[in-house]
């Protein structure tokens, strides 16, 4: 995120949390605004989450499928690979659980 949007949400946590910091049963106004912080940020991150998908079906309603068929194929291709690194690690690799099942 950029500076601007960091102190946007900055301020925003800052003023809600000076309004509702007793409502929301916190501590003091810090850990208010500490939460709210993390909230709005939390939420901004799904959103373009959300965005991401909908530029997707966007794009190839307009004509423009092949673009988007690229990027799922990436971005499965990537989450491929991770899986698989995860299995070889974690799983059977040294002090791997191997599915649940004791390693003797």
């Amino acid at each position: 995120m950029s500076s601007d949007l960091h102190s946007l949400i900055n301020c925003i946590s800052e003023r809600t949390a000076e309004v509702r910091w007793r409502g929301m049963l916190a501590i003091d106004v810090i850990h208010a605004k500490g939460v709210i912080k993390t909230m709005i940020t939390n939420s901004l991150g799904i959103l373009g989450a959300r965005a991401e998908c909908l530029e997707d079906r966007l794009g190839i309603m307009v004509g423009d499928g092949k673009a988007a068929f690229g990027r799922r194929r990436s971005a499965d291709a990537a989450n491929r690979e991770a899986y698989e690194e995860y299995s070889r690690h974690y799983c059977s690799g040294d002090g791997g659980h191997a599915g649940g099942r004791s390693r003797t």
